[in-house]
């Protein structure tokens, strides 16, 4: 898993403050929760895409840093120095708490990356992996089975790959 610098762990903290401070019936405004969405989706696309750039980090860094600027408004003295400490533990990584990171699962197969493109068809049925080596090098791409049942996996420039899978469409279509 990638190093979010401790960001995850203060997004946890921040989380568990506006809970706290809900429960206790203290309005919160909305803009703090919809701050805190956007930096756990931020969070979760740079820990789990291996392409995220690491200026992701700097968006999440802003939204936290106007959430915890509202929410440590609202404290009173006792609840400020409970999160303060929290925090302060969270930023240098002694704090030990899990983020939770969003269900939809980066997948490693499509990509894209400058021109080149990969797409994942679901086949009906088995295709020789020789005849997509032919067809892979007639049209200047890769295939190749997916890590998912069923599925193949064409790698290549966007228009190479268009051109692929008309070709493709027909043994795919073939019974």
């Amino acid at each position: 898993m990638k190093d979010a610098r401790n960001l995850d762990k203060q997004w946890v903290v921040l989380s568990e403050l506006s809970a706290e401070l809900v429960g206790r019936g203290v309005k919160v405004p909305e803009t703090v929760f919809e701050k805190l969405r956007l930096a756990n989706a931020l969070l979760s696309y740079y820990i789990l895409d291996p392409h995220a750039s690491v200026n992701v980090l700097s968006d999440v860094e802003r939204e936290l840093n106007f959430v915890q600027s509202q929410l440590f408004s609202l404290c009173d003295v006792e609840l400020t120095e409970k999160y303060l400490n929290k925090m302060m533990k969270a930023v240098r990584g002694e704090l030990d708490v899990k983020f939770p990171l969003s269900k939809s699962k980066y997948n490693k197969e499509v990509k894209k990356r400058g021109r080149v493109e990969s797409v994942r068809i679901k086949l009906k049925k088995e295709i020789q992996i020789e005849r997509l080596g032919d067809l892979g090098e007639w049209h200047g791409v890769i295939f190749e089975y997916s890590d998912e049942k069923d599925k193949v996996v064409i790698e290549g420039s966007m228009e190479r790959v268009k051109k692929a899978l008309k070709d493709f469409a027909i043994l795919w279509k073939e019974d």
